[in-house]
């Protein structure tokens, strides 16, 4: 452990940066794969088995990768020194840059959701089904309605707080030898690791880049956690309202 810490000292390599940025997607679909057949036949929805998959793959791997890494850095299990980027902000700072990353995010995946059908519909046709909609293997509105509202809790903010530490607050400060690149290829990297929703890497990446972009800009992780947050509650209440009206809506 060293007695003074210094994050240029502590850089990542490229080709161990495609490692941690990709291990986590890999073993989530996987996860997602073995699994979803099995929750579809209980009768549950598909969007179930990407819940369950953020509480019990995302937060334990992503978790105890940033627990181990704090072990070796400060000696003890914490994120000290692991989660860089945390530079103070004033309350105006946080609201103006959170409200600018938000309205960013939605700028550029609006535009993105129909080349993600297009390429669901041409490109990913041979992936099965509960790939793409989050109701498959129901037809129960109201157990569908509520998956979603247990999503607003678990979509909404137990996965974005984790893959923002994580990708944000660990990998991006590590990265700082690409100079202005890095929140460019930290948010493509975010985006391709989201192998289950592999119709969706375009709009997925797009959005990686304005979160990394945002951090990078402010050296502030919270700022991509309270971005990261709204906007997947937003989705979560979207799909609710939507479902509690008979209209289901694709991933």
């Amino acid at each position: 452990m060293k007695s003074t810490f210094n994050i240029l000292e502590d850089q990542i390599t490229f080709s161990r940066q495609l490692l941690y940025h990709f291990y986590p997607g890999v073993i989530i679909t996987i996860f997602y794969i073995i699994i979803s057949p099995q929750v579809i036949k209980s009768g549950y929805p598909g969007l179930l088995t990407l819940l369950l998959a953020e509480i019990l793959v995302l937060f334990p791997v992503g978790m105890t990768h940033l627990l181990g890494k704090g072990k070796n850095l400060n000696g003890s299990l914490s994120l000290r020194n692991v989660i860089a980027f945390r530079e103070p902000l004033s309350w105006k700072q946080y609201v103006g840059w959170s409200l600018l990353g938000i309205v960013m995010c939605f700028v550029v995946y609006i535009p993105m959701y129909p080349v993600g059908l297009f390429l669901r519909e041409n490109i990913f046709y041979w992936l099965p089904e509960w790939y793409f909609n989050p109701g498959y293997g129901t037809d129960d509105m109201s157990l569908i309605a509520n998956v979603f509202l247990i999503g607003i809790f678990i979509d909404g903010f137990v996965g974005p707080i984790v893959e923002e530490l994580f990708f944000r607050g660990y990998l991006l400060p590590r990265m700082a030898y690409l100079k202005k690149w890095a929140p460019i290829v930290n948010g493509a990297l975010f985006g391709l690791y989201h192998f289950w929703q592999p119709h969706n890497f375009l709009a997925l990446t797009a959005i990686g880049i304005v979160l990394s972009w945002v951090v990078w800009k402010k050296k502030n992780v919270y700022l991509g956690i309270i971005i990261h947050c709204t906007i997947n509650v937003l989705g979560a209440i979207m799909g609710y309202l939507a479902v509690s009206e008979g209209i289901m809506i694709g991933r």
